[in-house]
């Protein structure tokens, strides 16, 4: 681990403020190692370091539900201006493992922050995920995963007359399709995907032109589903 000059300084001035200007000792322990971490976990993600719990823990010799509990009171204290949880959520979807018996999908979500932020998400809905020993699993079904991604997207351009068009020539050959064909919208597509077999929910996602985190996540989706 090699910091910059110019990290070094920009620590020190942190530390400078927080202790040398009629303050000393007044920054509490778990205060002064938040800070430490931000600049230190800052520090690897500039320079494309792993820091996900395990390396982290590894690297600083301490357990990785410490490194946890660091990283969300480092958000909270010293936010990433660059963090972006839906897009962080759409890359884990690589890991996610889907359930053609009742339509859910699992996905290890390694960054607790992230986690915390589609958990609270689900919650405002109304929703809820169901709970797994292992803590960085989130388990929810297709509909709530579809209302994570396509929130922010313009159904107007995704359903447009030739995306129905195209919809509408394979429901010709996959009666499975046909239930989606009087209702394009994200309600639409949520009932859908929780009905349909897993032919053709591939079928119509492949044609979707989502874009932002909604096409990284539903790509994704479309190679777990095919076993890629």
């Amino acid at each position: 681990m090699s910091f910059s000059q110019e990290e070094k300084v920009a620590t020190f001035d942190k530390i400078e403020r927080n202790y040398f200007t009629q303050n000393f000792g007044s920054m509490s322990k778990m205060d002064l190692e938040t800070l430490l971490f931000s600049e230190y976990i800052e520090h690897c993600i500039r320079n494309n370091l792993p820091f996900d719990d395990y390396s982290l823990s590894k690297q600083l010799g301490i357990t990785q539900s410490r490194i946890r509990t660091l990283k969300e009171r480092k958000e909270l204290k010293y936010p990433y201006k660059g963090f972006d949880w839906k897009t962080s959520f759409a890359e884990s979807v690589k890991t996610a493992k889907y359930d053609e018996s009742d339509h859910y999908v699992k996905i290890l979500i390694q960054d607790v922050n992230v986690l915390n932020e589609a958990r609270h998400f689900i919650e405002e809905k109304g929703w809820y995920d169901e709970c797994s020993l292992n803590k960085k699993l989130l388990r929810l079904p297709l509909d709530c995963f579809t209302e994570i991604c396509v929130e922010d997207e313009s159904l107007a351009d995704v359903f447009s007359p030739k995306i129905k068009e195209n919809i509408r020539s394979i429901a010709k050959s996959n009666s499975d399709v046909r239930s989606f064909l009087n209702d394009f919208t994200i309600e639409g597509l949520k009932n859908f995907l929780m009905s349909a077999s897993k032919q053709a929910i591939l079928s119509v996602i492949s044609l979707l032109p989502f874009g932002g985190f909604a096409k990284t996540a539903f790509e994704l989706l479309g190679k777990v589903m095919k076993g890629v």
